[in-house]
């Protein structure tokens, strides 16, 4: 694009709260003074929606949007609606695989979006209540106790019997972790039965459950942040998008949290992308603004900036990036935990619009915690809705 044209290239991009994007796009208009971005802030849940409508309406359409994991598998039925930012380049090189293939069509063909963050698992642990309970406090030994779920059952035993505390906030928590290990899928590609992998994770996520290990508390509540404050849950299982809400809050328990390696296999929950509409009136220059805000140097600000996790695994080895530790978790080497996990996590495509199954076992895992609803009963009630669905019973 040349920049000494005295015609300013304009561009719409719709983002959310905690992207850490908008302080780089103001940085791209700080270097490209022919190019004026106007940022539209959207609540998450609200953007599939917006963008749904603006395509058909033709009205205040966006040139970029910033897509969850789950919203890009609902819109790539749409393919016609999106350009292939194939056609303006293919910067793969730079991406982890999995990723990258994430925002592709099924075929390879087509690439729907840029990589943006990814939401890699690690344990976030209160060391007080670890060191009241009489374990290891230090990050690299809890993780050595903690390798897998059946050990962290017997972790969050003696935590509840030594101090009171529980072991867990919720069970979604446990549930996504769990399940994400295993691509994240819902169905199976071939027959679109349950995964078998969905009922192990609903399974680990009860017995937490009858144990009496959950505080049964959603994360991000004004009960949730309480109890974060006041020591009643020991772990949290997070990705690491998840930090903006222990800081936001909880601020006083800075340094009372610590991060581990999380249990089980290498996990990742969602992670976003930037996708340009066939509506753009601009869209090359909408992808040279994805790729520059996508690309490795950019990523490495945002995480140091942020804590929004790269998808650019040659971020990994920048001092910069070795060096970023996080006071409030103790002054943990975020960027070495979570690469750790990031660069094992295997993935397979994955296109199905899962969001309706998650939201349904989500609402059955909150009625077993919050309402007392019998975990087996609520789980073949899940089962048969799901085949109703399936047969448009």
């Amino acid at each position: 694009m040349n920049e000494n044209t005295s015609q300013v290239v304009k561009l719409r991009i719709w983002l959310w709260p905690g992207s850490g994007l908008e302080r780089l796009v103001k940085k791209y208009m700080a270097q490209h003074p022919g190019v004026d971005v106007e940022i539209v802030s959207f609540q998450l849940d609200d953007v599939l929606p917006g963008l749904m409508t603006s395509l058909a309406t033709k009205a205040d359409t966006p040139d970029l949007v910033l897509l969850e994991a789950s919203q890009l598998n609902q819109v790539k039925r749409f393919q016609n609606e999106f350009f292939n930012l194939y056609d303006y380049g293919d910067e793969r090189v730079h991406y982890l695989d999995w990723k990258w293939r994430q925002a592709e069509s099924k075929d390879g063909g087509f690439l729907f979006a840029m990589p943006v963050d990814i939401g890699p698992v690690a344990l976030a642990y209160r060391r007080d209540l670890f060191q009241m309970a009489g374990l290891p406090v230090e990050r690299e030994e809890v993780a050595e106790v903690l390798t897998n779920w059946e050990q962290m059952e017997q972790v969050g035993l003696e935590i509840k019997k030594k101090t009171g505390a529980y072991l867990i906030d919720n069970l979604t928590n446990v549930f996504m972790s769990y399940l994400n290990q295993f691509d994240g899928y819902y169905l199976t590609p071939m027959d679109h039965e349950l995964d078998p992998h969905v009922k192990e994770a609903w399974d680990q996520a009860i017995r937490f459950h009858k144990l009496g290990l959950n505080a049964g508390l959603p994360s991000q509540s004004s009960a949730w942040a309480a109890a974060a404050v006041n020591g009643r849950f020991a772990v949290v299982v997070a990705p690491s998008w998840l930090h903006g809400a222990f800081k936001k809050v909880a601020p006083s328990t800075a340094g009372v949290w610590d991060l581990a390696r999380a249990p089980g296999l290498p996990s990742n929950w969602s992670g976003t992308c930037l996708a340009v509409p066939r509506t753009s009136r601009n869209p090359h220059a909408a992808y040279e603004l994805a790729q520059w805000l996508t690309a490795p140097a950019q990523q490495l600000d945002n995480f140091i900036g942020s804590g929004n996790f790269p998808s650019t695994p040659e971020s990994y080895s920048t001092r910069e990036f070795l060096e970023v530790r996080d006071a409030f978790f103790h002054d943990a080497p975020v960027g070495q935990i979570y690469s750790y996990t990031a660069l094992r996590y295997k993935a397979a495509y994955n296109d199905f619009e899962y969001e309706g199954i998650e939201r349904m076992i989500k609402e059955g895992l909150r009625r077993v915690e919050s309402e007392g609803a019998d975990p087996e009963h609520t789980w073949e009630d899940i089962v048969r809705r799901l085949k109703q669905i399936n047969t448009g019973g």
